[in-house]
């Protein structure tokens, strides 16, 4: 069998803890709070440009072949022209044949040079962070060995095949390998050397790996220094030395130490020497204890406020900078954010230390998802997760995955939980794997969600230590935790309330929840940022590249834009973690209306009861005639829109005039709203009545039994663009609606049709309206007050546009401003991936509002 095929990684040294020597003389420097590993002259960065050749297969490779291209390191091969850019959310990218990957498996060769003063007494080892699928390495022309895992440091011992002076590294990355089968994750699936490449000098005998302990006894803190090299080493911390024989440990203990928390991360410097060596590890006193059914951090119930994190930069994809972690860490401490689950893989080494640092926790991922594996014959089906669980074929694979996990990062402070990774099932591929961990590290216990689609002998395996769901509702939380007897675990939910576009109606429902008992450990919002490829226009997804199979814009469902900007659903996780469950209505005083038209004239359509004119003073103010409106799309309303398009039509639909009485200052009508083929979805009563500089509109509705739901129900209109800016008395300043307004307070605000509209998101969509107002003026056009709360907005795109459109870049700008008139608007929730959302949410099956508009 071919390496590629297997679960094999040839060559490689043992996996180890993360950590970067220096020389005993080195000054050590700090960037961005962390050390900078640049500062060592034991350490020699290969990053930078390297040659390149894109190959169609394996066997097209020539060691001294001329590579043609040039291409910088870190990056991923489709960020610069090479291959086709796809995301995939959970499908394998080929034919499904396990270990066997297609022969049409592109490949790229790297080579880049390197020089080298070489010592006799000295070690040389080639480190590669991370890479995409598998690779074979080469130097000076030789062959050193072939590794996988993208997402594991691949260390290799090169000392025999490095020369004093000029050496040449070859590099082969295959695309495809056996571990894509185990590395199914919701992604774009980018390919090559994405993570730094270096080399580290070392002297002959070294300290190779060691485990750092700490746990807290009365005000005492105890550190345990594990040696697991065999060398001995001199200790230096907090004023006090110490020696560590070869694989032995030693102790210290102290008064009165600060405890490590993610509001309070208080390091202490341990410096750990060996012939002419140092490593500095910043070391936090931290401990993690499950006590009955409640998860603790020294010794204090906590609330994990979280989110799920990929590694992703729009401009360099899976390649991220120092600066791009460092920006996202403080994003999400400015937002109330204490914990990341590292969805779904090991992030890069140094994200940890400024974890450490600035004090999030860590739910640490093993780089493992079967996902395609539920989906290979064409439908959904958990019982093929099992079959791959349970088939042992994949065991070394699974293994190796929580080897690579818990060695790099076991010294860590702040990561507190290890996970075995994401939607996989569990069976018995997975124990040696789960075993491994358990006895590699007792300091910290064990997620894994997919417990939730084993089979049952597997649910309570002690391999587990707490219980883990997606997306379920509160009722299933209530009637399968709190009220389950047998479910003694802590609970906790890694993922929840899908981020996707204008979301999370339902967060706060969660944290009521969750803030009222002591066995829910805290939550994971799905997920963190968007995923979108930035070009001039805009971003692009799935399906903008040409590929055959892809998701679309599924991968845009972060809290913030792929740009790490601010939507409204980032302030309402903001404020929901910030303790903020209610934002009640106020008593805000309407501002007083002076009409000052002394004649309103208004047209209205007899046979579809839309006003197609109204005119002040002789002045016409419509530029887009006053019709119904039923419509919208938000990425939560993705799984209805089958429904509302196909079941009733939705698109189709139009007003039926079914009686019309018409005065010189009114019309009346009964009517209904049908589509062609089905009966009619809404019957309405509608009078429009002037009265002096007044409009009064009087609309009933009655939603037909067999419409489940709609997604609104009210009017539009458009007035003159000089007419964007306007003011409110509702929910704001944000976007709010029924099931999503916490963030928001109750007030009277101002703003623009510019403004209002939030750009951000990555595909359009219903945005902008805010909820409960009883009070809407349009400067220069009119003022709108209701005898019930109302939703509207003002913005520069129509509905139709807003639907339509599948990308920011596509709006097409107006020659006037658009207004919504809501009676209801559906909350938003998060059902692109969530629950239901729940019926109190939906708009009323029937309703009636009487709006004044005083011009």
């Amino acid at each position: 069998m071919k390496e590629f095929e297997s679960y094999s990684r040839i060559g490689t040294m043992p996996h180890r803890s993360y950590y970067i020597p220096f020389r005993d003389g080195d000054e050590i420097k700090y960037k961005h709070g962390i050390i900078d590993r640049n500062a060592s002259s034991s350490f020699l960065s290969l990053d930078g440009e390297w040659d390149i050749k894109q190959l169609e297969h394996v066997e097209d490779f020539v060691i001294d072949e001329k590579l043609d291209k040039k291409i910088p390191v870190p990056a991923c091969v489709q960020m610069h022209g090479f291959d086709g850019i796809q995301y995939l959310n959970a499908r394998f990218p080929f034919p499904v044949m396990p270990p066997y990957v297609p022969y049409e498996n592109p490949c790229w060769h790297y080579r880049r040079s390197f020089t080298l003063n070489k010592e006799e007494n000295e070690k040389y080892y080639l480190n590669f962070e991370g890479v995409d699928s598998a690779f074979y390495l080469y130097v000076n022309g030789t062959l050193k060995g072939y590794s996988q895992i993208s997402h594991a440091t691949s260390e290799f011992d090169i000392t025999e095949l490095v020369c004093d002076g000029e050496n040449t590294v070859d590099v082969l990355v295959l695309k495809w390998c056996a571990s894509t089968y185990l590395e199914c994750q919701d992604k774009f699936r980018f390919s090559g050397i994405f993570r730094s490449v270096y080399v580290l000098c070392r002297p002959k005998e070294h300290i190779t790996d060691y485990k750092i302990e700490t746990k807290l006894e009365g005000g005492k803190g105890i550190l345990t220094f594990i040696n697991q090299s065999d060398v001995a080493a001199e200790l230096s911390f907090e004023g006090e030395n110490k020696t560590v024989n070869a694989r032995e440990k030693v102790e210290f203990c102290f008064d009165n130490v600060t405890p490590w928390t993610a509001e309070d991360p208080k390091l202490y410097t341990l410096t750990v020497l060996a012939n002419g060596e140092k490593i500095i590890e910043n070391v936090g006193f931290r401990q993690v204890t499950i006590e009955g059914k409640v998860f603790k951090i020294n010794g204090e119930h906590i609330k994990l406020k979280g989110v799920n994190r990929h590694d992703f930069n729009c401009d360099t994809a899976a390649t991220v900078t120092l600066e791009n972690m460092l920006l996202d860490i403080k994003l999400m401490k400015e937002l109330n954010v204490n914990s990341v689950r590292t969805s779904h893989y090991p992030n890069a080494p140094e994200f940890y230390l400024l974890c450490d640092v600035y004090g999030i926790y860590v739910m640490d991922e093993a780089d493992l998802e079967t996902h395609g594996a539920c989906k290979r014959r064409g439908s959904y089906d958990d019982i093929l997760w099992q079959e791959y669980a349970d088939d042992m074929l994949f065991a070394p694979g699974i293994t190796d995955r929580h080897a690579a996990l818990v060695e790099r990062d076991k010294n860590r402070t702040s990561v507190i939980i290890w996970s075995l990774g994401n939607e996989s099932s569990f069976g018995k591929s997975f124990i040696e794997g789960a075993k491994y961990i358990r006895s590699h590290d007792s300091t910290r216990p064990i997620h894994y969600e997919s417990l939730q689609h084993a089979a049952a002998e597997y649910y309570y395996t002690d391999l587990v230590d707490m219980c883990s769901m997606m997306y379920p509702t509160t009722a299933v939380i209530k009637e399968r935790v709190l009220d389950n007897p047998g479910e003694t675990r802590p609970f906790v939910l890694c993922e929840y309330t899908h981020a996707m576009g204008n979301s999370c109606g339902d967060i706060a429902e969660y944290w009521e929840q969750i803030y009222a008992n002591d066995q829910l450990m805290g939550a994971y919002v799905w997920e963190w940022a968007d995923h979108g490829i930035r070009t001039e226009g805009g971003f692009l997804y799935g399906g903008d590249f040409g590929e055959t199979e892809h998701d679309g814009n599924f991968c845009a469902d972060g809290l913030l834009t792929p740009d790490r900007k601010i939507k409204s659903s980032t302030l309402e996780m903001k404020a929901v973690y910030g303790g903020k469950l209610t934002s009640p209505i106020k008593e805000i005083p309407v501002p007083e209306i002076k009409g000052n038209c002394g004649k309103i004239e208004i047209e209205a359509n007899e046979r579809t009861a839309e006003l197609v004119s109204i005119k002040a003073d002789g002045k016409e103010i419509l530029r887009t005639p006053m019709h119904f409106n039923f419509t919208r799309y938000t990425d939560n309303d993705r799984k209805l829109v089958a429904p509302w398009s196909t079941k009733y039509r939705l698109e189709a639909c139009k007003p039926i005039v079914i009686s019309c009485e018409k005065t010189d200052s009114s019309y009346g009508f009964k009517g209904v709203i049908a589509a062609n083929c089905l009966e009619p979805c809404v019957h309405f009563d509608l009078i429009y009545k002037v009265c002096e500089n007044a409009l009064t509109v009087d609309f009933s509705y009655k939603i037909a039994d067999y419409v489940e739901n709609l997604p609104r129900i009210g009017f539009e209109l458009g007035v003159d663009k000089s007419c964007g800016a306007f003011e409110y008395v509702g929910y704001g300043p944000m976007e709010s609606y029924c099931d999503k307004h916490i963030a928001a307070d109750y007030g009277r605000y101002r703003s623009t049709a510019e403004e209002n509209y939030d750009k951000n998101y990555v595909r359009p969509q219903e945005s902008g309206s805010h909820y409960a107002c009883s009070y809407l003026g349009i400067d220069n056009c009119f003022a709108v007050t209701a005898e019930s709360p109302f939703s509207c907005s003002v913005n520069p795109y129509t509905t139709k546009q807003l639907i339509k459109a599948k990308h920011g870049f596509e709006l097409t700008e107006n020659d006037f401003v658009n207004v919504c008139i809501d009676l209801g608007m559906r909350g938003v929730g998060s059902y692109s991936c969530g629950p239901a959302l729940p019926a109190r949410y939906e708009i009323p099956k029937e309703g009636r509002n009487v709006f004044k508009f005083t011009f």
